[in-house]
């Protein structure tokens, strides 16, 4: 056994909510940057690569779009939570977990699918529901490795994945405390390595996702000699082992599989750092406004895409008087400041109420 007592701190809750923030950040530069390249370029991000692009302005609006990594840092991040309630004891039973979890996701999600539906009607793509396509929807929460679930918001993809994780870990991790703690490490290393061969053989590497889980996991299980390995790291060689993988993916020098294996662990590094007090990522993540974004970071994920389409279509009216770059910057800034607001009413009407339960249960 190697995992760390759970941390009560201050510091250590601030940290992790400023890096939820970070990544529902990165998520949106995603899709704000994907609207501007249309609206601003006629081009469509997801039908060119960073080398056919000219112009400074092209490039980082690109760079911007290959945010993608933000979900793999929820994925990361998310393994690791879970695998310190589970290991080296379980927290609660395996039925009250789940049931917690179910009430954690769905309902600023079933909020979200309401208002999706209003979003489809106001846009003009409003069809007649499709009833075993609706409830499967809402059963797998958007969506499934096959992808043959159409989806009612681009970006709640990701939920099958953690909803998936979170029913299918703690009983691994339940087997292998009754085998014995020696044996856990077949825990995470199955939760890698299946996703990867199964990648390697055809699927969708979006399964590389639940490798992403399992990479938390292991660094929850081995967090000490982690967390004292990562100590002894610069900051900055963290920090650009980060942005170096990140980069990979960019220009496209590395196949899916090692990019997103090495974008898991630098982000544990990432982890690692950011749980220390006194270094520049432990500072950063701690900033008052990302706290705050990391706390709403469920609702805004859930609602930012339809809102940015929103506003990009409310700015393409203007974008010859005004110009390329106002109009982008419109449509960030509209767009960022929608979905924070939309957001804090999500949060306070969906997901407050299940924390305020959450406190007088423990009392």
């Amino acid at each position: 056994m190697d995992t760390a007592p759970l941390e009560r701190s201050g510091h250590h809750y601030a940290a992790l909510d400023g890096l939820r923030g970070v990544a529902v950040l990165l998520v949106f530069c995603v899709h704000a940057a994907g609207n501007s390249a249309s609206v601003v370029l006629g081009v469509n991000f997801e039908q060119t690569r960073f080398a056919l692009l000219t112009t400074a302005f092209d490039r980082v609006l690109f760079w911007l779009y290959l945010s993608h990594h933000g979900v793999f840092l929820f994925f990361v991040l998310s393994g690791f939570l879970i695998g310190r309630m589970w290991w080296p004891r379980p927290v609660m039973r395996y039925t009250t977990f789940a049931w917690r979890r179910t009430l954690r996701i769905y309902p600023a999600f079933l909020l979200a699918f309401a208002g999706s539906l209003v979003f489809a009607y106001a846009s003009g793509t409003w069809q007649p529901p499709d009833v075993p396509r609706l409830i499967a929807n809402l059963l797998f929460l958007n969506g499934t490795p096959a992808g043959n679930v159409e989806a009612f918001n681009i970006v709640t993809w990701s939920l099958f994945y953690e909803m998936t994780f979170y029913l299918v870990f703690p009983a691994f991790a339940l087997v292998s405390l009754a085998i014995g703690t020696r044996t856990a490490w077949w825990v995470w290393v199955a939760g890698i390595a299946l996703p990867v061969v199964a990648a390697q053989l055809g699927a969708n590497p979006l399964v590389l996702c639940w490798s992403l889980l399992f990479i938390g996991v292991a660094f929850a299980m081995h967090e000490v000699r982690i967390r004292a390995f990562a100590a002894r790291l610069p900051t900055a060689v963290v920090v650009l082992a980060y942005f170096a993988v990140t980069s990979l993916a960019l220009f496209e020098l590395l196949p899916a599989v090692p990019t997103i294996l090495g974008f898991g662990v630098a982000t544990v590094l990432v982890i690692a750092k950011s749980l220390e007090r006194g270094n520049a990522v432990s500072w950063l993540l701690t900033r008052p406004l990302l706290r705050v974004l990391g706390r709403i970071s469920y609702s805004f994920y859930l609602v930012h895409w339809m809102l940015v389409v929103l506003v990009a279509r409310a700015a393409s009216a203007h974008v010859q008087e005004v110009g390329g770059i106002a109009a982008t910057l419109a449509i960030f800034g509209g767009g960022f400041v929608a979905s924070a607001a939309v957001a804090a009413a999500f949060w306070w009407i969906a997901e407050r109420p299940y924390f305020a339960w959450i406190r007088r249960s423990r009392q």
